[in-house]
């Protein structure tokens, strides 16, 4: 049997990070590699490139399962804090990802712990469904070069699933848990267990043994006319990733958390006076959804969406889902032309959007409705079907509420206004 090869691209992070006189910061590359030759397991491999090293690693409980892993070591230039990570350097990573597809059997990418939820749904996105082999997002909560850290069973987990499960998605894995990527959500900066997936059971666990669960737990192979496995496809991807990379400096998209007392005037500024122009809103709300029943901040999301700008609902408890027909504050939200994200978690609504808006280009109707689509996994359709149902009985029932009937006027002599300059 071939030896097993993991591609694995280091991003920076925590788990890579080094003593500087102001404090920790990301190593470079060659720093990096050195750190893994000094662990237990690793060595270089006599005759290949300086950047491929041998992982020998125990698979489970039993002494003579021994497995030999090739990790091709790459890096992004220049190595960063994921506090400084941007949509650009999530196509960069994904475009790298792509290089270096059919080459290995699984991929990795090191990653720090702050931002690594958004990063991990993004590839989701960018990658989309053509993925055929696992690609896993992984860092630590303590740097591999201090000798108490959590970053080499993370790091040599994650390579060991890459190396042997047969997986068609990009998942995270923390402390014990493989997680769907686009379902994952950062709830500890201190604990070594720092990610959970709140609205979805992870997709496998690592103990003394690892166990990724069947499907449809995780998702279907890829059908060869989309797979990445073809050449072709990888290529074509490649050049649309080019082209949203070009395309995400163009616009703004803005997270909107929710707080009693918010002001419609700080709405205002958020949507009128951000550069560049802000073509996407996710609105982190009460509970189920909910909003303040203050006319004039439902009047700003209003104008907004009257300007074309796609306005997306979650909520910002940690579990559970939208539902914008509970409450009248929540169904204003509606009427103001805000799109429910049913169970998106914000990382993931957000890095959505960013890739829609990239891809659709100025089609708000469009992104909206795909913003709802469950696409590889990121949403329960169970919940959009009940909500979808449920909301059109009671709109029938209700009526149109006093909110709604100020926006719809503010609406039209909005219309009207701007049929008066033209």
């Amino acid at each position: 049997m071939p030896k097993p090869s993991v591609y694995v691209l280091y991003t920076g992070g925590t788990i890579g990070c080094v003593n500087s006189p102001k404090g920790l910061k990301p190593a470079s590359k060659d720093a990096f590699k050195d750190l893994l030759l000094s662990q237990p397991g690793f060595s270089k491999v006599l005759g290949s490139s300086s950047d491929t090293l041998d992982l020998e690693v125990q698979k489970s409980d039993d002494a003579d399962t021994l497995l030999n892993i090739d990790l091709v070591i790459d890096s992004i230039s220049p190595a960063i804090d994921s506090s400084s990570m941007t949509p650009k350097e999530w196509i960069e990573i994904a475009m790298k990802l792509l290089q270096n597809y059919h080459n290995h059997d699984g991929l990795v990418v090191l990653h720090g712990t702050d931002t690594m939820a958004f990063t991990a749904s993004a590839l989701s996105y960018l990658l989309g469904r053509g993925v055929s082999k696992p690609i896993i997002v992984t860092g630590s909560q303590v740097p591999l070069s201090k000798n108490r850290n959590d970053a080499l069973m993370n790091f040599i987990t994650s390579v060991t699933i890459a190396a042997t499960e047969k997986m068609s998605e990009v998942s995270l894995f923390f402390n014990t848990n493989l997680i769907r990527g686009n379902r994952s959500v950062k709830v500890s900066a201190t604990d070594f267990p720092a990610f959970d997936s709140p609205n979805y059971a992870p997709l496998g666990t690592a103990g003394i043994e690892i166990k990724v669960k069947p499907y449809p737990s995780k998702l279907e192979p890829p059908p060869d006319c989309i797979s990445l496995q073809k050449e072709e496809n990888a290529t074509a991807l490649e050049t649309e990733l080019k082209k949203w990379q070009c395309r995400v400096e163009d616009f703004s998209v803005i997270s909107i958390i929710l707080f009693p007392g918010i002001r419609a005037s700080t709405v205002k500024a958020m949507l009128d006076k951000t550069e560049p122009k802000v073509k996407g809103v996710i609105i982190q709300a009460f509970g189920a959804g909910n909003a303040p029943g203050n006319p004039e901040l439902l009047g700003a999301l209003r104008d907004a969406y009257d300007d074309g700008v796609v306005l997306v609902d979650v909520t910002q408890v940690v579990k559970g889902t939208v539902d914008l027909d509970a409450y009248e504050s929540a169904s204003g939200l509606v009427q103001a032309g805000v799109t429910s994200g049913y169970d998106l978690t914000p990382e993931a609504a957000l890095a959505k959007l960013v890739c829609l808006i990239a891809k659709e280009g100025d089609h708000p109707g469009k992104i909206a409705e795909k913003m709802q689509d469950p696409e590889l996994g990121d949403l329960s359709l169970e919940v959009k079907v009940a909500w979808n149902q449920h909301w059109k009985a009671l709109s029938k029932k209700r009526g149109r509420s006093r909110l709604a009937n100020l926006l719809r006027t503010r609406t039209k002599k909005r219309k009207a206004e701007r049929l008066e300059k033209e």
